[in-house]
């Protein structure tokens, strides 16, 4: 295994916890997951898998999952790069998905996150 799965969504830790290296966030808002992607770019983890909101329609998601290397690396100048400047656009954009009361629209968005994350495996998979 070359990566590591950091999520705050509980589907996707419970899909993958038997089969691949989990970090699960329990009750991390967006935000919070992205500051804590920020920390181990920081340490020399690489970006696998985009930060970035994935599409208008998914903007109101409250679950993210990110890819990152298994292992830290010497040149990860890119991948900090990249985070802050998510972090720095959720900022400017003021990004606070809906708070979603809706136990059946929030399991939608945890199978949504679930699939884009199962997508970015198989595509690392493949290469």
């Amino acid at each position: 295994m070359d990566y590591k799965i950091i999520t705050n969504n509980n589907k996707v830790f419970n899909f993958f916890k038997e089969t691949d290296e989990v970090v699960f966030l329990k009750d991390y808002s967006i935000e919070d997951v992205l500051n804590f992607i920020e920390s181990k770019c920081l340490e020399g983890h690489r970006l696998l898998s985009d930060p970035i909101l994935y599409n208008l329609e998914n903007q109101d998601n409250p679950f993210k999952s990110i890819l990152i290397t298994n292992n830290q690396l010497e040149d990860n100048s890119h991948s900090i790069k990249i985070i802050l400047g998510v972090l720095d656009l959720i900022t400017k954009v003021n990004f606070t998905p809906k708070e979603l009361s809706n136990e059946t629209s929030l399991e939608e968005f945890r199978f949504i996150d679930l699939n884009l994350i199962r997508d970015s495996i198989d595509k690392i998979n493949f290469m």
